[in-house]
């Protein structure tokens, strides 16, 4: 500021000296323009270092940090496991007997209920059967139904009567065995669901036990993974789990709806699923990530798990607390129960109302004086 002012007057005498003599009037006008505009001067600088302090921290007073202040809370842990989407129903449709496809009725992407014709196969032979077998029943029956009324009327013997009857009846079960033929040779989907897949064409042999068809629920879904042995004692059938889907972003609440008592003895895993229903976007074979709670309770204080600093004895964190008029940082020991996702629960050395240090309790001295920043 001196300096500036320097320059001001040194311009004035300079001018003073230089040029004309003028009267006492004019040069006391001309230095108080002078004045205004030094005390105008002096504000702009002002301005400018009140600028340039807030914005280089070393500035500031104390070492700038970020606080939370703690409150009891409802605190949760949780096991995170990664498991895979699968179809509650799931299953193939292959033939019951060999034959030659005579017709595909569906493709891919169709909707099928149970019980539904999806191909068949050539049954010419057995439909030939079938109208031979039909005219003998016909013949049967009449037979029988002209000695039924003989008998009734007292004429014929009764094994005359009773033969045409067996000989009906006989025909009709040979017919019903005949359509139960027939019906094998209709490919039928064995759920309800999506048809995933479709593996024959017209023209085709197909034989029991290829697959031609797969078919999938997709309204009733489940994740299932491999959970690692050293967690048997922790996961039960109706614990609490929240499931996600990066994929499709999506996260759903619900409970394992089995957990294996078996140990694989090959990989040391123990199975576990939990059923869904049906969830839009998710598809079997998906990936997951299971977040089980293996641990909750209602009132907690909690800290952000990386303000917590170990040595070999003891946990710490640093707080903030006001010595004489000063804010500064107070190294706490505290022990630590459950950790969680991104907190740990506090079980001694902490209080609701403590404001701890989560940003900038790096390199921080017992006592330091510290400038806060409040976390929301």
């Amino acid at each position: 500021m001196r300096f500036i002012y320097s320059i001001v007057v040194f311009g004035l005498l300079a001018a003073s000296c230089g040029g004309k003599k003028t009267d006492l009037q004019s040069k006391k006008a001309e230095l108080e323009k002078l004045k205004s505009e030094i005390a105008k001067l002096q504000a702009q600088a002002r301005k400018l270092e009140q600028e340039i302090a807030v914005l280089e921290p070393s500035k500031a007073k104390g070492k700038p940090v970020e606080t939370e202040e703690l409150k009891t809370a409802e605190f949760s842990s949780y096991l995170s496991i990664e498991g895979k989407a699968d179809a509650e129903q799931s299953t193939i449709a292959t033939a019951q007997v060999p034959g030659t496809v005579t017709a595909v009725l569906v493709q891919a992407g169709d909707a099928v209920s149970a019980g539904q014709a999806l191909a068949y196969l050539d049954n010419t032979a057995l439909r030939q059967s079938r109208v031979q077998i039909e005219q003998q029943l016909t013949f049967a029956n009449t037979l029988f139904e002209k000695q039924k009324r003989l008998w009734q009327q007292g004429v014929g013997t009764e094994v005359q009567y009773l033969s045409a009857k067996n000989q009906k009846e006989a025909m009709e079960k040979n017919l019903a065995t005949l359509d139960a033929q027939l019906a094998m040779y209709t490919i039928k989907s064995p759920i309800s669901g999506t048809v995933e897949s479709v593996d024959l064409k017209i023209g085709q042999a197909a034989a029991p036990g290829f697959p031609l068809f797969k078919v999938v629920n997709l309204s009733n879904l489940k994740v299932v993974a491999d959970v690692a042995e050293t967690f048997s004692g922790k996961i039960n059938f109706g614990d609490a789990v929240k499931v996600q889907f990066d994929d499709i972003n999506k996260e759903v609440d619900s409970k394992i709806s089995f957990a294996s008592k078996v140990i694989d003895p090959l990989n040391r895993t123990f199975k576990i699923e939990i059923r869904l229903g049906g969830i839009e976007g998710a598809k079997p074979n998906m990936l997951a990530k299971l977040k089980i709670i293996d641990y909750t309770t209602p009132a907690a204080i909690s800290v952000p798990t990386n303000a917590i600093s170990k040595t070999d004895k003891e946990s710490f964190v640093m707080v903030m607390t006001e010595e004489n008029g000063k804010k500064v940082a107070k190294r706490k020991v505290v022990v630590t129960g459950h950790t969680g996702e991104t907190r740990t629960e506090i079980t001694s050395g902490l209080a609701a109302g403590d404001k701890v240090i989560v940003t900038g309790f790096q390199e921080l001295n017992d006592g330091q004086e510290i400038s806060e920043t409040i976390n929301p």
